[in-house]
Parts: structure tokens; sequence; C-alpha cells
């Protein structure tokens, strides 16, 4: 049984493909983890945040907004925290609240991998411009975000 597992692990790390360190991978729809943060630093996850994706010619703008005061505060807030990351940190374990891990999976509509991000305050939440940084990376942004969106809940969509 030892030797099995011992195989299975040699047969795994022999079928990864080879990826430098300083390459970001791909961006990828993944809608996975198990959510151990509740997605507490992602506007779109504000209780009554509603948010809409629309797509720009290099990019895509993320409209989250509320009727409740105390829940535009938290988004604006929380825009500010996401216009002030930069390119995922690689190396870091993923979902650790550090804004680690590759950047090709969560659930958040705001993208960091290969993008820059910026935010304006409009009169009931915000509008984050999401940009690829690479024109040919454009539409599977777009793709990547309206599924994002579309698997929030019910009353963001």
């Amino acid at each position: 049984m030892r030797s099995a597992g011992l195989i299975s692990l040699v047969l795994c790390f022999a079928c990864q493909t080879e990826r430098s360190d300083r390459e970001p991978p791909a961006m990828a729809p993944q809608l996975s983890g198990t959510l151990p943060k509740h997605m507490r630093n992602c506007p779109s996850a504000v209780p009554s945040a509603h948010t809409v994706a629309t797509p720009t010619p290099d990019g895509v703008d993320v409209a989250i907004s509320s009727d409740n005061a105390v829940a535009r505060r938290r988004i604006l807030e929380l825009a500010r925290l996401h216009s002030g990351f930069r390119e995922p940190i690689w190396g870091m374990p993923p979902h650790t609240g550090m804004h680690g891990g590759p950047g090709t999976i969560g659930r958040c509509p705001i993208i960091h991998a290969k993008t820059t991000v910026s935010y304006d305050e409009t009169a009931r939440g915000v509008v984050i411009h999401v940009q690829a940084v690479e024109p040919a990376m454009v539409r599977r942004l777009q793709q990547i975000t309206e599924l994002r969106v579309e698997s929030l809940a019910p009353s963001s969509s």
C-alpha cells in the first residue's frame, strides 16, 4: 500500500509541466476553494452588494453598488484595497488573505493576475476598472469576470 502511494506521488510530479517561477500562469476561471475567509476582501461579497460587469476595450469594468450606506462604505474600502494590490505574490500559499497564490483560482470578480486595477467612486458604490496587461488577454479576462459575477449570490447578477 505504501509503495502505491509513493508511485502515485512520483507520477504526479513527473506529469507536471515546467514553468518559470517568474512567469505567472495564464488566467483560469476556476471557481474553486473552500472559501475559508468567505471572500472577506471582495467588494462583491459585501452583504447587499449588487455587481455588474461591463466589457471595455482593454478589459472590464466591475460596478459594485448598494442601497445601504454602511455597505457602500465597505465596498469603497475594499475597492481601495484592491487598487493597491499588484501582481499576485508568487510562492505564497493561496487563500491566506495576503494576496498570495497564482491568481488563477478564486471567486471574486476582481482579477489581479496579468491586470492593473483602479477604481472610481460613484453615488451608489464604485466602478472597478480591470485592465489586461496584454491585449491578447482582454477577451479571456472578460469571460472569467462574467463567469465569476454569475457565480455570485442571485442578488448580485
